[in-house]
């Protein structure tokens, strides 16, 4: 009995870590940034950044009316549109979130 359980929990714990918590994979692709680039106050220098979603879609983020474009436009101290926010504390690259589990990560890979 002890041992079916601790197989129950185990599995319910390694579904909920993984269902939404962090950047969905395969990336949603590369995007070379060609300029220095400060989005609400951080800087982005010029170079290859992959792209991972959390609760979006690829399309919602990426291309000429994607988020991240969106964002790469604001004037370097242009705080983020509402209900956007930058995750200054996250581990590992720079992400941005609008609520708990939505969002998308800006990895940069390459100069």
């Amino acid at each position: 009995m002890k041992k079916i359980s601790l197989q129950s929990i185990l599995v319910c714990c390694i579904s909920f870590s993984s269902y939404g918590q962090g950047p969905q994979t395969p990336p949603c692709g590369i995007v070379d940034i060609t300029t220095n680039e400060v989005i609400a106050g951080v800087q982005f220098p010029k170079g290859k950044y992959q792209i991972n979603v959390m609760g979006l879609s690829c399309e919602e983020v990426l291309g000429d009316t994607g988020l991240l474009n969106k964002f790469l436009q604001l004037e370097d101290n242009d705080e983020l549109p509402e209900p956007w926010k930058y995750l200054k504390g996250a581990v590992g690259a720079p992400k941005f979130v609008m609520g708990p589990g939505v969002g998308f990560r800006v990895e940069r890979i390459a100069d």
